[in-house]
């Protein structure tokens, strides 16, 4: 059985792309970083809307985990120098990470399903 897509996870990588965008922008309108910043939140977004139009298992939904994965990916490496955002983007990115290990919640819900 497919994981469940990580929404809340994703729309709190949204969040963070949003708040980076309003801060580095504040700082400077000329940041080259600002593009790929608005590119990664558009990639999360359609993320979500194609992990909320599809069911679990079949191929849109699966695109959609790939999106949220290099979208990650892509968030994580932008930040770098930010090492205070660096830990909350890779601990996202193991939610995100579709062969990543199931949570503790999930693998108790797993286990209630399977009784």
């Amino acid at each position: 059985m497919p994981r469940p897509f990580p929404t809340e996870t994703v729309r709190d990588l949204i969040g963070i792309a949003r708040l980076l965008y309003r801060s580095w922008s504040a700082a400077s309108t000329r940041d080259t970083r600002l593009p790929e910043l608005v590119a990664i939140g558009k990639d999360l977004q359609q993320a979500l809307r194609m992990a909320g139009d599809h069911k679990p298992g079949t191929r849109p939904y699966r695109e959609a985990w790939a999106i949220a994965e290099v979208a990650t990916s892509r968030l994580g490496g932008i930040v770098d120098a930010y090492v205070a955002v660096k830990p909350l983007i890779s601990a996202a990115f193991g939610r995100v990470d579709e062969n990543g290990e199931s949570t503790e919640r999930e693998a108790q819900r797993k286990a209630r399903q399977a009784r």
